[in-house]
């Protein structure tokens, strides 16, 4: 027992620290919600659609088995996941011999991005736990159980897969260029990732490699989502006044000494390939989940002890106070304000259910509710066997139906429907407005 009680303590801190805020709702992002509903028609219909492309297998299959269950249950997945990656970090940081190993794995959890992504049924933590520990057994020499994990990593995010050259190098400077350890880690990797990516390239085949489409975003936007939404401003503002204390205090003279350091070298292509990653696809602030604890490896290799025990007693404060948005300064952090933001969406989404509900009768109907189509699915549980249809976009026979007068076309005024709209005219030619658009309040 005295062996595992430190692994045993980042358990409990980081399942007990969760709890209260599993039970709400599945989360604001609606992919959560896409990957939950895929589960459920794959469960009853046996039918496989990707929940968005690229394709997402392992959560989509995963949720088919608990997708009835509450939302604690669902969420609990991301919870255990997220448990794996401080156990797989902490194990990482012994291998390294770092002396403040145990409070980082910590921290690590509490830091706003992760702490947030491992309360909802979002996959971001799920892929961080397969990269965390391929790189554990990698570390180890382990490579079959490292490419494994790489696999598993790609069918959850398969967007991961840019991380495979800075495991290639790595095992190419570690293994002392051992040319044969290399060829069989690519292969096993390149395997692994097709295996448990089959359920997307048998249904799709090459078609699923689809762009994520182009985001104008401003400068600020970007600068905004890779810091403050990641560490939060409290745990920013540390970071940054602990690396200017270090400049005027020790400077930064052992830098020069880390060039060779294979670790350091490994987390700093992890950093570079993801932020160049989101620079180009800047959607949302979780892609940057695989940088957070490579950033947290390199700023114990870069600060003194001194100075690196504050930002990790900051970073644990973080998702509790202080939140900035473009609209306001709220003193309680953003664990506490996605609550608020989740009921906001749930009571949206009743009203819109109660309001199909109302409106279903002898005539068949379809409800077209845009981007909220699964959600509002999956907490309205229709009856499969009903006369009318929720959809988030018209298909050709819809339009055909609709415009025949087989079906009468009720619709919420949501982005998406307002931008189909403007290429098929159908809501305003044929549709009848059923609920106003969802509008968050910040």
């Amino acid at each position: 027992m005295k062996k595992y009680f430190r692994e045993i303590m980042i358990v409990i801190i980081v399942l007990l620290s969760r709890l209260p805020f599993i039970f709400n709702s599945l989360g604001t992002d609606l992919d959560a919600w896409r990957e939950v509903y895929t589960g459920k028609i794959l469960y009853e219909d046996h039918i496989y659609n990707v929940s968005r492309f690229p394709g997402y297998p392992l959560p989509e299959f995963l949720y088919s088995l608990v997708y009835h269950y509450p939302y604690w249950v669902i969420n609990l997945l991301s919870v255990l996941f997220t448990v794996g990656c401080c156990l797989y970090l902490f194990r990482i940081l012994n291998f390294l011999s770092i002396k403040l190993s145990f409070l980082i794995s910590i921290v690590f959890s509490f830091v706003p991005i992760i702490y947030l992504n491992s309360t909802t049924a979002m996959e971001y933590n799920w892929s961080l736990f397969f990269l965390l520990g391929s790189f554990y057994y990698l570390l180890n020499k382990n490579i079959w159980l490292s490419a494994l994990l790489l696999g598993l990593m790609v069918s959850t995010r398969f967007n991961n897969i840019i991380f495979l050259p800075a495991f290639v190098f790595f095992l190419y400077t570690y293994s002392q260029k051992d040319i044969k350890k290399l060829l069989q880690f690519s292969v096993l990797t390149f395997l692994s990732t097709c295996v448990f990516f089959s359920p997307v390239i048998l249904k799709y085949g090459t078609n699923f490699l689809q762009s994520y489409g182009d985001s104008e975003v401003s400068i600020g936007s970007i600068v905004s989502l890779a810091t403050l939404y990641i560490y939060g401003p409290l745990g920013i503002l540390a970071i940054i006044s602990a690396l200017i204390l270090q400049l005027f205090s020790g400077g930064y003279g052992k830098v020069k000494q880390l060039s060779k350091n294979h670790i350091v070298l490994f987390s700093f292509l992890i950093i570079i390939s993801n932020l160049v990653f989101f620079i180009r696809y800047p959607l949302e602030p979780g892609y940057l989940i695989p940088s957070v604890p490579f950033i947290l490896i390199l700023l114990q290799y870069v600060l003194n002890e001194k100075l690196m025990k504050p930002i990790l007693f900051t970073l644990l404060l973080s998702p509790f106070l202080i939140h900035v948005t473009a609209e306001k300064i709220r003193f309680t952090g953003v664990i506490f304000t996605n609550e608020d933001y989740e009921n906001q969406q749930l009571n949206y989404c009743k009203g819109l259910i109660k309001e199909i509900k109302t409106h279903t009768g002898s005539q068949p109907a379809i409800f077209h509710v845009g981007n909220y189509s699964e959600q509002v699915s999956l907490m309205g549980n229709f009856d499969k066997n009903s006369n009318f249809k929720i959809v988030k976009y018209l298909s050709p026979q819809d339009q055909k139906d609709v415009i025949n007068k087989k079906y009468l076309l009720y619709y919420s005024n949501t982005e998406n429907g307002k931008t189909e709209n403007n290429k098929t005219h159908m809501l305003d030619q044929y549709g009848i407005l059923l609920y106003k658009d969802f509008e968050l309040k910040r």
